[in-house]
């Protein structure tokens, strides 16, 4: 989410205002194939609003309309202030009426774009099935223990379902659990309240942290000016495996969970919650 959130922010500076006068289309599918009217629909629209709901960058348009982006992988969303040629990964180009350039490029084409023609965005399927945000005034440890005291799910797996709370992804939860330092196989039923509420602001203060530092880059991510985020270079546990704890010098482990590496300190972060 925080990656997704500086690119919202610079496009909020860039695009807002502006009308679509043409697309141009790779014609490969992307995770989702691009709807046969989507070049066709999307021109003619000015970019009213840029939002952002879980992983989603959400323009909404004028006629009414949502445009919508998920970036997968290894997608990029560039802005361009001349026209683009585009290369091998280039998939969607969409140029506005004073020639400046929106390029998507995703060499592993699993991110998603798509436009739909409704009145609010709450109808928009992939926006409808969201759960929570971390950064609204209702997220906080009494709504958290609501929901986890239900829950036999491991605790980081709960964090990782965009249904529950969108927009935690795989850094961030590691992260998070480790400065509320709770195990990540904790059961979410176990949990006290206090551990609760460590959690939820754990993850609050680890978002807008990541937010001010433009977001996490190792390999794919860039804002849309081209620019990499400075996150990388705080991580407290994220591919720190076998450094020392930075709280007790105990070395960071490592292991699989639901196909997603998760790293932590066995002593900080006790299965047992002592």
């Amino acid at each position: 989410m925080p990656e997704v959130e500086t690119i919202a922010r610079r496009l909020r500076k860039h695009i807002v205002g502006k009308r679509i006068a043409c697309v141009r289309l790779s014609g490969l599918e992307l995770r989702k194939p691009l709807g046969r009217d989507f070049a066709a629909k999307l021109p003619g629209h000015k970019i009213r609003k840029i939002l952002r709901r879980g992983k989603y960058i959400v323009l909404e348009l004028d006629p009414k309309a949502f445009w919508l982006i998920h970036l997968g992988m290894s997608g990029r969303v560039l802005y361009h202030v001349a026209p683009q040629v585009g290369g091998k990964h280039t998939h969607v180009i969409v140029r506005f009426s004073d020639a400046t350039e929106l390029e998507y490029r995703d060499p592993r084409r699993f991110g998603l774009m798509a436009f739909y023609e409704v009145r609010r965005l709450s109808l928009v399927p992939e926006v409808r099935s969201l759960g929570k945000e971390p950064l609204d005034a209702g997220f906080n440890g009494e709504w958290l223990e609501s929901q986890l005291k239900k829950c036999r799910q491991e605790i980081k797996s709960y964090l990782l379902d965009q249904r529950k709370i969108a927009g935690l992804g795989n850094i961030y939860a590691s992260e998070s659990l480790f400065l509320a330092r709770i195990h990540p196989q904790r059961r979410c039923f176990t949990l006290t309240g206090g551990e609760t509420k460590r959690l939820a602001d754990a993850i609050r203060e680890v978002m807008r942290i990541s937010i001010r530092r433009r977001g996490t880059s190792f390999s794919d991510f860039v804002d849309s000016d081209g620019n990499p985020g400075e996150n990388q270079n705080h991580l407290l546990v994220f591919q720190r495996d076998g450094q020392k704890c930075l709280r007790c010098k105990t070395p960071i482990d490592r292991f699989v969970q639901g196909n997603r590496s998760t790293f932590y300190c066995r002593n900080c972060q006790r299965i047992d919650g002592g």
